[in-house]
């Protein structure tokens, strides 16, 4: 489970690192690698995951969902507020203060969803640009033996 915060962390300064090379030299030849691709793919995973995670144990009780819409564990008194759905994708966790669901509020940040897709899809478009990084390599050319 620690894993994946520092999946995210390393491969997020990694790819930090590259970008930061790729506008010193004012070159995107850093850039065009399958390495930086593969680091960017798992850095965007990471923080999708993370993302994800965050917002899916909201107020997480597994023996009990109802209290994940009171803040609190087995030993209320009362419920006052009751699970109305729950949506595993997008992210959603929405509680409400009648039966009927009316009133009903998300308690998943509003953040969490944007940053999934982003991260992501950016993730997903960084695995399918390795193939083309691959091969704009081998027919570029360049000085000496690769």
């Amino acid at each position: 489970m620690i894993g994946v915060p520092l999946l995210a962390a390393a491969m997020t300064g990694a790819v930090f690192v590259r970008v930061g090379v790729a506008v010193r030299r004012r070159s995107l030849r850093p850039l065009l690698r399958p390495v930086f691709c593969f680091q960017l793919a798992l850095a965007g995973a990471g923080v999708a995951a993370l993302a994800f995670g965050w917002g899916y144990t909201t107020g997480f009780n597994i023996p009990d969902p109802d209290a994940q819409c009171n803040g609190s564990g087995l030993d209320r008194v009362a419920p006052q507020r009751h699970l109305v759905t729950r949506s595993v994708f997008p992210v959603s966790i929405v509680c409400s203060d009648g039966w009927d669901g009316s009133n009903g509020d998300e308690q998943v940040p509003g953040w969490v969803n944007p940053t999934v897709f982003t991260a992501g899809g950016l993730g997903i478009a960084a695995l399918v640009a390795i193939p083309f990084t691959i091969r704009l390599r081998r027919h570029r050319p360049g000085p000496g033996l690769r």
